[in-house]
């Protein structure tokens, strides 16, 4: 994916339904972060056949797609004004070892995220 230090690129969500479940967990002491589990909502595209079927069938039209704790706590960490750096740093203070070695899981769920084609990671602009 992005080669070179990821300190300080900005990962942000994209426009994507999502909804919160259950209660809230452990969470920093940051306005708006909640620390519940989120569930993303992907909307399907089927072709011609495959909506046949889906009729027939009487398949959702929605994936919902829940995620694991520590994943929800940083995709409402994403949200465009914390870099990889400062996210790493509220991680660890919060999960310890359950995200160790916290870059390298961190990537991976960023990695996961862009994949889904729900996020995106920006590179920080140089002052000039």
């Amino acid at each position: 994916m992005i080669e070179g230090d990821w300190s300080y690129f900005i990962p942000v969500k994209l426009p994507v339904e999502w909804e919160y479940k259950g209660e809230p967990g452990i969470h920093p002491e940051i306005h708006g972060i909640t620390g519940r589990n989120v569930v993303l909502l992907i909307e399907k595209r089927f072709t011609r056949i495959e909506n046949i079927f889906a009729r027939l069938l009487r398949a959702p039209k929605v994936v919902r797609r829940p995620m694991h704790y520590t994943q929800s706590m940083l995709w409402e960490l994403m949200n465009g004004d914390r870099n990889f750096k400062e996210i790493c740093e509220i991680m660890a203070s919060l999960y310890h070892e359950e995200v160790s070695p916290v870059e390298d899981r961190m990537k991976s769920y960023l990695e996961v995220f862009v994949r889904l084609n729900v996020a995106t990671v920006l590179k920080h602009r140089e002052e000039e």
